[in-house]
């Protein structure tokens, strides 16, 4: 149900470091909204210095763009948490600053998004969605979320 997506430029991230960010996105996206971890995913995509602009100027140091796309339907509030907390995560992660951190949050109506092969339920009606699944996809995300 949300997805975010690690850019990263000028610098390298290692297998240990994606992980380790992974998992703090996938926690701090359960703890906050409530939603079960299973269903946060994290992408990683190694961009090159020079395809990135700011304000039309060469990117000259390294940066991490983070967009999480979301289901519509929480405050404001959680959403301010949501950012605040995933900035510290990649600065513990990488050890960048605050300003070499970009971080955005989307909302998608749930009705547009599919996952694990159903359209997705509102906020706050996962249990019921989680129960018309096969039990094979039950299976998965209850070790998925272990």
């Amino acid at each position: 149900m949300a997805t975010y997506s690690v850019y990263f430029a000028g610098l390298s991230l290692t297998t240990h470091q994606k992980f380790t960010l992974a998992q703090a996105i996938t926690k701090i996206h359960a703890d906050i909204t409530g939603a079960e971890a299973y269903f946060a995913q994290v992408i990683f995509k190694s961009l090159d210095m020079h395809d990135c602009f700011i304000g039309g100027v060469l990117l000259n140091e390294p940066h991490i763009f983070l967009n999480g796309q979301i289901r519509i339907g929480r405050s404001e509030q959680i959403k301010k948490q949501l950012l605040v907390e995933l900035e510290i995560a990649i600065q513990t992660t990488t050890c960048l600053a605050g300003h070499q951190i970009w971080a955005y949050i989307d909302e998608i109506t749930p009705g547009q998004m599919i996952e694990y092969g159903q359209i997705l339920p509102a906020v706050g009606d996962d249990g019921v969605w989680f129960s018309t699944l096969p039990s094979s996809i039950q299976k998965k995300l209850n070790y998925l979320n272990s």
